[in-house]
């Protein structure tokens, strides 16, 4: 259908933008920035490669799925672990991330033909994992508005939930509704996607401001300093 892939394409246009975004700004940014940047970039290639396949041979795409969720898996619980200061939560995020790796390398091993089909052990374990991630955030951080990252982390944790009810029935042919207007599963998945990207280009925003703040309040704090010596 038509309408749901540009819509898709809505979503990876919005991808690029945030990447080019992240990457023009990310000189004198912490590791947290960095590893967004990267998880952005490398999220538009996986896109774009799952869009192109999709276009022009529908259905043989499935084998992406294994890389975007692996990588995201692996991006996000880095992420998660320099972002939270307690020592116990950093140890668990490793833990889970050493072992559900390791039970992915498993899995795959004794199964090779699921690299082309979806994984549902690997969609329902790393996406939940993720989402508990950014739910304890949000928790701890229930009254702090203005902390970083409060914008990524809701719309993952938005997107995420969507998605996994959406990918966890495993059937790309699924229509919820009749003609003249179809419309499948993965246009909602679309428009999830786009908020996310929103939220996402929200928290840049943020950031970006409140670097300028501070860039600003040192400048007129080295002039007054200044103007002192004289």
């Amino acid at each position: 259908m038509l309408f749901p892939f540009l819509v898709s394409l809505v979503g990876l246009f919005f991808l690029l933008v945030n990447s080019i975004l992240f990457y023009m700004t990310r000189n004198n940014k912490g590791g947290q920035y960095f590893i967004i940047t990267a998880y952005l970039i490398c999220l538009f290639v996986e896109e774009l490669l799952c869009n192109i396949i999709g276009f022009y041979h529908p259905g043989s795409n499935f084998f992406l799925s294994h890389y975007y969720f692996i990588f995201q898996f692996i991006a996000l619980s880095i992420f998660f672990r320099n972002l939270f200061s307690n020592i116990i939560l950093k140890r668990i995020i490793l833990l889970f991330l050493i072992l559900v790796l390791i039970l992915l390398a498993i899995q795959y091993y004794r199964e090779p033909d699921l690299y082309w089909s979806f994984n549902l052990f690997e969609i329902g374990v790393t996406s939940v994992l993720l989402i508990s991630y950014g739910l304890i955030f949000l928790i701890q951080n229930l009254r702090k508005t203005k902390l970083n990252y409060l914008y990524f982390t809701n719309g993952l944790v938005i997107y995420l939930i969507s998605s996994l009810s959406i990918f966890l029935t495993g059937n790309t042919d699924s229509v919820i509704l009749t003609e003249p207007f179809l419309l499948d599963f993965w246009f909602f998945n679309s428009l999830f996607y786009i908020l996310y990207q929103f939220l996402i280009f929200k928290e840049w925003k943020n950031l970006t401001v409140k670097d300028r703040l501070k860039n600003s309040t040192l400048t007129m704090f080295l002039n007054i300093l200044r103007r002192s010596d004289r």
